[in-house]
């Protein structure tokens, strides 16, 4: 399982699963088009922004 994660100090921390990775990119791609701040890229799969404060990250899970 892949896990889209969203945190920041107004929303929390937030878990998505996604069965693989492609379905993950696409909807944290989602929440960063929809979003009224502009998210820069800080790593491989994530990003931050900064106007908001808020991350998103892509990452698998353990067991």
């Amino acid at each position: 399982m892949i896990c889209v994660v969203e945190y920041g100090k107004h929303i929390g921390t937030l878990r998505n699963l996604f069965p693989d990775k492609q379905q993950a990119l696409a909807f944290a791609q989602r929440i960063i088009d929809l979003s009224d701040g502009e998210y820069q890229s800080i790593g491989p799969h994530q990003w931050y922004c900064r106007e908001k404060k808020e991350f998103v990250k892509i990452e698998a899970m353990r067991n």
